[in-house]
């Protein structure tokens, strides 16, 4: 019997009639809802006595009770209290559900923590139990759909490609429009340099309020990563494990066999000679079941001064295309020791990444839709059979012989050390020195199509990036009366060097050494041997005051100072300040009555923040290239002259937004969320724009020119639908609408009245382009014929008359479509019973178009009988040559049943010193409701032709996985 106070003379009195009475003996487990982790250290109390109880590191207890009515009360901080009468049950096992909309828990944010009632920014966080379930490669796997407003697309099923990440919207017309990444206080790092399972929440940093403590590399969106510490007094070794098989989910419905056949009878074309009597699905021949199988071991563990923790990954990964696989070893130790009467705290990481990866050659999805379907992969007699027809070839040879292998590396060392000089003066180091390389090897064979027409080639090339980071910063703490005072002062000083070298050759006598032995190929280039260098640095000045009056009007103010090498002249330092406000609503006089409404807060902020990742290192200065060579006094020398213009204004990207939104609890928490406008605006575009000659001294130059916007609203609502002892049902819901548009494309030395671009190439025509950058329009407009259909002969019915004039002109190419979607949401669903637990999420765009580029390509039965078409070619009709044209534009929306999970979590009850045994099954991409006619609707959206499903796509995968997790 445990009291949560000393027991007084009545209690006693009351406990020893208790024991003369017949008694209720209780006993039981309490497990986390959502994990089913044992909760050790959770108050269990009678209601109405001081009788109680505390669980065990196994999250057990017992205790007894004076009678079968009583009421028990549960209590853990950050879990909601749970009241459960009793009923006259002896064992009563309990799932504490996490108090989501707690007030007190800690969050991670630019150079610190915060507490969720001190934000006054949008700002998101993402905790490991809300994670993406199943096969997850890296951190934005674990985010897919998680975060309104935050854009993850994954444009391919190639297992070593990674994910397109926008958050509200795309911000650059350079591609430098992804996320800033920080891990554990490191800032630079990729989403890929930390395994999944060693992540324990994600924060997201929305409004550039609270980006910009980042500076010059914020403008799209900051993502911070905090990784899993040991915790004190349990040592724990954890494992987890999955194995998970994938099957393409979509194949080209190209002509098979009996099709071709019955195609060219009807049509009378001789086939002799075509025909070799074989029955071929090329892309079933390229493709396989993928085999992924995952492994993680971890050790934790911590004294009263001191934490550790070590892990390893291993993840294999084979893709459904047989050229395709990755296969990666992550190993992390992180470890903390207070010294100096604690007032010292050192921690070191070190962490090591390799990854051995094959990304496929994407020719041969061309190759399977063009090889016709009756000749054989292999002839009577055992040699490969081949085409040497235009776009043909066989593809599983090509799979076969030809290689394209990468072996990536990232090593770092990074150690961090706070001392509190006096109460509430903290002083910080950090120190990072990391190193990333990259070996890269691509071989194909003389008798393969890629290589028959060089006599085989070869390539090697290898590159290595260094980074060294010193940040200081000085933190100063103080609570008085109704005051909360934060003060944050900082020094940055970042140093990145590259270097690369690489060569090729062809025209090899034997196939044997591959990409080993270049020297032995006979038609060496002057461009076959290439190396080069680069580096830049950055220095900050950074500072931050939060400040917060009667816990319910809240003030945050920052500024940094950037000055970076990549800047010219005139623009080496850029500032960026910020400020944001918060009303906590909810402790106003007028609202505090209000029983319904637990908490709501209104939150205002305006700030500035950059973007120079879209810029290379020296592209402010006058640069010199070789240029031909020149003879002189009996000898040939290299020539160079001016490659590129000096730009002395060359400067940042610049983005300024305004956020207003509201975080509200309603229900004792059953639901709450949070709802956020934006209107962002981006100046300084950075494009390369045509110049005249003189005064400059080649035709193009890189400037700051363009405006862009992208305004929006985000909401996200949680809410338990039920509630109950052992079963709870919770629904997580999140949209969002982004309205992006070019405002700005020329100023009075830099003009251009638009930006064709998106090169798309077909067959029996010319390059064509897709898309249009152009003032008023979003990025991702396309661009083309207008299309009303076909007519009775099978050509397309286009309108000539958009430039006024009749017949067709490339004037009367007009505005036909969007690949921006008009709404974006995920819709997540956690039940929860007894020992079971079951997740399955939703994802969908609305709104959208897309350019199916496939059906352009293949759609038409021109090509037959010497290559394949789609089936629907013979039902299509058209009789003349594709054109990109809004005949191929398609509704690009859709909804897909994105990840399920079903769970079981063990009664251990401590056997063998296992804490915890959970088994799960996972079935990721399992169906999609659309009416797109490709193959999928979630292409790359990517660069500034976004939308297009090109000839060569890559399809996706459905995956089944088998899962355990064990703690002991």
């Amino acid at each position: 019997l445990l009291t949560t106070e000393p027991l007084g003379n009545s209690d006693a009195i009351a406990i020893a009639s208790i024991i003369d009475q017949q008694q209720t003996k209780l006993s039981g487990t309490i497990k986390d809802a959502l994990t089913g982790d044992a909760m050790p250290g959770v108050n269990v109390l009678i209601r109405g006595t001081t009788i109680g109880a505390i669980t065990d590191i196994n999250g057990g207890y017992a205790l007894i009770v004076p009678n079968a009515s009583s009421i028990l009360q549960f209590s853990f901080i950050g879990y909601v209290t749970q009241e459960i009468a009793l009923s006259g049950q002896n064992t009563l096992n309990v799932f504490m559900a996490s108090d989501v909309a707690q007030l007190s828990e800690v969050v991670v944010v630019g150079y610190g923590t915060q507490s969720k009632k001190e934000i006054s920014g949008s700002v998101v966080n993402v905790a490991v139990k809300d994670f993406n379930k199943g096969v997850t490669r890296d951190a934005s796997d674990l985010l897919v759909g998680k975060v309104s407003g935050l854009v993850i697309t994954s444009g391919s099923g190639d297992v070593t490609q990674g994910s397109t990440i926008r958050l509200r919207g795309m911000s650059s017309l350079t591609g430098g429009s992804e996320p800033f990444v920080v891990v554990d206080g490191i800032p630079g790092m990729t989403l890929s340099s930390i395994a999944p399972q060693d992540i324990e929440s994600i924060t997201v940093l929305k409004d550039a309020s609270a980006a910009a403590i980042y500076g010059s590399r914020s403008a799209s969106g900051v993502i911070l990563i905090t990784t899993k510490k040991g915790k004190k007094d349990k040592p724990v070794v954890e494992y987890e494990g999955y194995t998970a098989v994938d099957n393409v989910s979509n194949i080209p419905d190209v002509l098979d066999a009996a099709a071709w056949r019955d195609y060219t009878q009807k049509n009378n074309i001789n086939t002799e000679g075509i025909d070799k009597g074989a029955n071929t699905n090329w892309f079933k021949e390229i493709l396989r079941t993928g085999i992924t199988q995952n492994h993680s071991l971890s050790l934790s563990g911590g004294g009263k001064n001191s934490n550790y923790r070590g892990s390893i990954s291993y993840l294999n990964k084979q893709g459904v295309v047989k050229d395709n696989y990755m296969e990666r070893y992550n190993a992390r130790m992180t470890f903390s020791q207070k010294a100096l009467q604690e007032k010292l705290n050192l921690t070191f990481t070190g962490a090591i990444t390799e990854n051995n990866y094959s990304p496929t050659d994407t020719r041969n999805f061309i190759l399977a839709y063009n090889m016709i379907p009756v000749v054989p992969v292999k002839n009577e007699d055992g040699t490969w059979f081949d085409s040497m027809e235009y776009d043909q070839g066989n593809p599983l040879r090509n799979i076969t012989y030809n290689r394209h292998l990468n072996k990536n590396g990232l090593y770092y060392g990074n150690i961090k050390a706070d001392f509190e000089i006096v109460n509430g003066f903290v002083a910080g180091l950090n120190l990072l020195k990391q190193r990333t390389s990259n070996d890269y090897g691509e071989f194909n064979d003389s008798q393969t199509e890629r290589g028959r027409n060089d006599g085989g080639n070869a390539r090697r090339e290898s590159w290595t990036a260094d980074k060294e980071l010193l940040e200081a910063t000085l933190n100063y703490k103080r609570i008085f009366g109704v005051h909360n005072l934060n003060l944050l002062g900082g020094y940055s000083y970042e140093d990145n060097s590259y270097q690369n070298m690489g060569a090729s050759n062809r025209q090899f006598t034997t196939n044997l050494l591959e990409y080993n032995d270049l020297g032995s190929g006979e038609n060496l280039r002057p461009s076959d041997v290439w190396s080069g260098a680069n580096m830049y640095k950055l220095i900050s000045f950074f500072g931050r005051i939060n400040y917060m009056l009667n816990d319910k009007y809240i003030f945050m103010a920052s500024f940094r100072r950037d000055g970076s090498s990549k800047f010219g002249v005139n623009h080496k330092w850029a500032n960026f300040p910020s400020v944001s406000f918060a009303w906590r609503l909810k402790e106003e006089s007028f609202l505090k009555d209000i029983i319904f409404l637990d908490d709501l807060k209104l939150r205002a902020s305006y700030g500035v923040s950059g973007n120079q990742d879209n810029i290379a290192p020296y592209q402010s200065l006058t640069l010199y290239g070789a240029s031909g060579q020149y003879y002189d006094n009996g000898k040939w020398f290299q020539s160079y002259k001016i490659g590129q213009n000096a730009n002395s204004n060359l400067k940042w990207e610049q983005t300024a937004m305004f956020n207003i939104g509201f975080d509200y609890s309603l229900f004792k928490n059953r639901v709450n969320g949070t709802i956020d406008y934006y209107d962002k605006n981006t100046t300084d575009l950075l494009y390369t724009y045509d110049v005249p000659i003189p005064p400059y001294f080649i035709p193009t130059m890189i400037a700051n020119v363009g405006t862009m916007s992208n305004k929006g609203i985000e909401v996200m609502i949680n809410a338990d639908v039920i509630r109950k002892d052992n079963f709870r049902w919770n629904v997580s819901f999140n949209f969002a609408h982004n309205n992006n548009k070019i405002t700005k494309l020329s100023n009075d030395e830099f003009q251009t009245t638009s930006i064709k671009t998106g090169d798309i190439f077909i067959r029996g025509g010319s390059v064509n382009t897709t898309s249009i950058i152009e003032e008023g329009k979003a990025v991702g407009t396309f661009y083309g014929w207008l299309c009303t259909g076909l007519d009775e002969t099978g050509k397309y019915i286009l309108d000539d008359m958009i430039d006024g004039k009749p017949g067709l002109t490339v004037e009367d190419r007009t505005y036909i479509g969007c690949a921006q979607p008009k709404l974006t949401y995920g819709i997540s669903n956690t039940i929860t019973y007894k020992k079971w637990d079951i997740n399955f999420f939703l994802r969908g765009v609305y709104g959208n178009d897309l350019l199916n580029y496939s059906r352009m390509a293949y759609a038409t039965t021109q090509w037959l009988p010497g290559a394949n078409v789609l089936k629907e070619a013979l039902t299509l009709g058209l009789t003349e040559n594709p054109k990109m044209n809004s005949f191929y534009i398609e509704k690009g929306s859709f909804l897909r049943l994105d990840n399920a999970t079903i769970a079981y979590n063990l009664n251990t009850k401590g056997s063998w010193g296992i804490e915890k045994f959970r088994v799960y099954f996972t079935g990721q991409n399992l169906f999609t409701i659309t009416k797109y006619k490709g193959l999928d609707p979630e292409v790359d959206m990517s660069g500034l032709a976004p939308g297009v499903e090109g000839r060569n796509y890559y399809p996706k995968s459905t995956t089944f996985s088998l899962g355990v997790s064990l703690a002991f």
